[in-house]
């Protein structure tokens, strides 16, 4: 897999969210930065040790489709109602303080009572 945030390589600043994005997954280090400001490709590898990836699948064997099935399985097996909190809390924490993200995941929980 190839990643890159192509903008500033066409004269523009990327404007549909990366830039506010992609610091808040991996970080604000100095590689997000080269990799903003460059343009430059970055494999698998490099997306792994940022934290852009959470895991690097051998597409040679196959096993692709099997490492997310297996995922989703995992997943599956959990409430519903609680990976629905907990995905909308994780999504909700990124742009807030802690105390709003507990009085957020305390809302939700307490409505799924």
């Amino acid at each position: 897999a190839i990643f890159s945030i192509r903008e500033v390589r066409l004269g523009l600043a990327a404007d549909v969210g990366t830039l506010q994005r992609f610091p808040k997954l991996v970080g604000f280090g100095s590689r997000v930065r080269e990799l903003c400001l460059t343009a430059d490709d970055f494999g698998a590898e490099d997306a792994f040790k940022i934290g852009f990836v959470s895991r690097i699948s051998n597409n040679e064997t196959g096993d692709l489709i099997d490492v997310a099935n297996d995922i989703c399985r995992r997943i599956s097996r959990n409430s519903p109602v609680a990976v629905t909190v907990t995905k909308a809390s994780l999504n909700y924490s990124r742009d807030h303080t802690v105390a709003e993200g507990l009085g957020h995941v305390a809302l939700q929980n307490s409505s799924s009572l």
